[in-house]
């Protein structure tokens, strides 16, 4: 399962970096951080696609952020034993402090700190 993780988040952080410094032109002296192959790389891709370029990096996005679900998806299924006991007693505990609050009739509103309230020694 590591060796999945790793196998997908090479290639994620690499092209991600690579788009970042290309997009903004931080060449540091490469053609291939530069911004004219990253014109020439996207258009290309949009031909292939049969989009504009400027609709490939959205879709990039929208796929990496898919498969990064389904990723997670499997990990969380692979792992389950170990996180889910306690995601479970986490979950019942803060249901148990929900129902007891609602019972005796309790709200929890939010206000900010007055000038009445005690000072506290690191103020």
């Amino acid at each position: 399962m590591r060796v999945l993780l790793v196998l997908w988040a090479v290639p994620l952080v690499f092209f991600w970096s690579w788009y970042a410094l290309s997009a903004n032109d931080l060449s540091f002296g490469t053609i291939f951080l530069s911004r004219q192959l990253h014109d020439v790389v996207f258009d290309l891709y949009g031909r292939t696609l049969g989009v504009p370029a400027s609709a490939v990096p959205p879709m990039m996005a929208w796929a990496c952020a898919f498969d990064t679900c389904l990723i997670l998806a499997i990990a969380a299924f692979r792992w389950r034993a170990r996180w889910l006991p306690g995601a479970k007693e986490l979950a019942a505990r803060w249901s148990l402090k929900l129902r007891t609050q609602v019972s005796r009739g309790q709200q929890q509103v939010l206000t900010p700190a007055s000038a009445a309230d005690p000072a506290l020694p690191a103020e």
